[in-house]
């Protein structure tokens, strides 16, 4: 234990010189916090599931409420600033969702989806970023780099009805399980322009867009997952 004690007052003593050392670092060298809220518009999708279907299914899922937070921490500062940039979001979508699809068979008949479902979305990324100043109150943004996202998909009821000419009850659209869910990579894109409202703190809006693949195999297969979402911003100074 005695010859312990020195080298726990040592490191306490780093630990208390380190944490003095950053509070009174300068406050401009604080990270940048955005707060996001916004609709995530994504692509109308085609998949072709084995077993669920005999041709190409046209899934539109309407656009989700989104959800994020992204940090910037700055490497260079001057007119204009350049840093990493992680951060998250989640989109989602309630049981009341209504997706349709439609797809068509061997003989010319058409299959018409409809299905009550929940979707959610949730990604974090990592990358660059550049933060240039327009006037002494306007800046703006841009970043990208890599993400991974995970998504889940629950089909609560279904129903399909054909189109002439008429198919057989072996066309009929049939989800065999009611969730799926999948993990990927893939990757993000934001810009958009801050707006000070006082001393490091800012209003503002955005556009971000992020591509993966999603295979939610239990229910409507695979899914290209990209679109733009469109956000409202609040920036802080920690």
């Amino acid at each position: 234990m005695k010859h312990r004690f020195p080298t726990v007052c040592s490191a306490l003593f780093f630990a208390l010189h380190i944490t003095t050392a950053q509070a009174e670092a300068p406050n401009d060298s604080a990270p940048l916090v955005q707060m996001s809220f916004g609709i995530l518009e994504l692509d109308n999708q085609t998949t072709n599931e084995e077993g669920k279907s005999q041709g190409a299914v046209d899934i539109d899922f309407s656009s989700l409420p989104s959800g994020g937070l992204e940090v910037e921490y700055t490497f260079a500062k001057g007119w204009v600033h350049w840093g990493l940039n992680p951060g998250a979001s989640v989109s989602w979508k309630t049981d009341d969702t209504r997706f349709s699809g439609s797809s068509t068979n061997g003989s010319g008949g058409t299959v018409v989806l409809e299905a009550d479902s929940s979707l959610f979305l949730a990604e974090i990324h990592l990358g660059g970023y550049v933060r240039g100043r327009v006037s002494d109150r306007i800046t703006t943004y841009a970043a990208a780099g890599p993400m991974v996202m995970y998504g889940s998909h629950d089909v609560n009821n279904e129903s399909s009805m054909s189109a002439p000419p008429q198919v057989t009850p072996a066309d009929t659209v049939v989800f065999e399980e009611t969730d799926s869910s999948d993990i990927n990579i893939g990757y993000y894109l934001r810009a958009g322009l801050d707006f000070s409202i006082r001393q490091n703190q800012h209003i503002g809006f955005g556009i971000r867009y992020m591509s993966t693949e999603l295979d939610f195999n239990k229910t409507v297969g695979k899914l290209d997952i990209k679109g733009p979402l469109y956000v409202l911003t609040f920036t802080t100074q920690l």
